[in-house]
């Protein structure tokens, strides 16, 4: 009997994982935005059929930016390799889009980011990684497909909120609060920044573009004083900052600072994943 349980516990220690992947629009696998990795594998596509279609969902909250990873192992390159896995066709859908037979338009509007860094796949000679991001227009259930044109082989996906939050801001005591962005990425970078009251009221919105690391306009301050967003005085609130690009490629700071410039307080301005 020993013997037996020992066989049985080494089968299952080496047997093939138990996939979760739905090849069904009406009934997704969810992933979880907090940006953790997700590990599993493609099987052999079905015979008879030359791509291997799995459907994710998350939910997104209206406002908030995203990027959406399926990454296969360094060495699996499409070129060097055929009988691996090879992404393709990805497609996302938002919470009001109609599919008919798991298929329809999308009100989407997504940018490919897997060749800019940090990259995950350049030419398609050099990595098999997908990539892309976006900022949700309105809260619910987000749906996605990737395919497989390639042979069976392990690969992880995430989906990361890239979304920057400042818990805090002031115009109390003659005090302005500033806001610094950074791009960090060798991409341009658009994004919207929005203001809210403590009472969560939007105060003021602005959008702008952010130029590759290292030329000029990748960085950019915004104030609340009257020369730029010309925020009420004695006021506080939070502020938060969307855009489309890859995890990380924003570098954003803010701080307090009084009318001499005698004292500066930072305060927060990051994404919640690294809280």
């Amino acid at each position: 009997m020993k013997l037996a349980l020992f066989f049985a516990a080494l089968f299952a220690a080496f047997a093939p994982p138990v996939l979760a992947e739905s090849t069904d629009c009406t009934n997704p696998s969810i992933i979880v935005t907090d940006g953790r990795i997700n590990q599993s594998i493609f099987n052999n596509p079905q015979p008879g059929v030359s791509n291997t279609t799995y459907w994710f969902g998350f939910f997104g909250q209206a406002g908030h930016s995203y990027s959406i990873e399926f990454v296969s192992p360094t060495d699996n390159d499409p070129i060097r390799n055929a009988t691996t896995v090879s992404f393709n066709s990805f497609q996302v859908w938002g919470p009001n889009d109609v599919l008919v037979s798991c298929s329809g338009p999308s009100s989407v509007n997504k940018v490919t980011t897997s060749s800019y860094s940090p990259v995950l796949m350049h030419n398609r000679g050099f990595g098999d990684g997908e990539r892309f991001a976006f900022v949700a227009s309105t809260a619910g259930l987000y749906l996605m497909t990737i395919s497989n044109s390639g042979g069976s082989g392990s690969y992880s996906f995430r989906v990361v909120d890239t979304t920057l939050f400042n818990p805090r801001w002031s115009t109390w005591s003659g005090y302005d609060t500033q806001w610094g962005f950074a791009n960090l990425s060798d991409m341009p970078i658009s994004g919207t920044f929005i203001v809210y009251d403590s009472n969560g009221n939007q105060v003021t919105q602005v959008s702008f573009s952010l130029s590759p690391s290292g030329q000029p306009g990748a960085y950019t301050l915004r104030a609340s004083g009257p020369s730029d967003l010309n925020i009420r005085r004695s006021a506080n609130g939070y502020a938060a900052f969307a855009y489309a690009g890859p995890p990380q490629a924003i570098l954003a700071d803010a701080y307090f600072i009084n009318a001499t410039a005698t004292v500066i307080v930072p305060t927060k301005f990051e994404t919640r994943n690294v809280q």
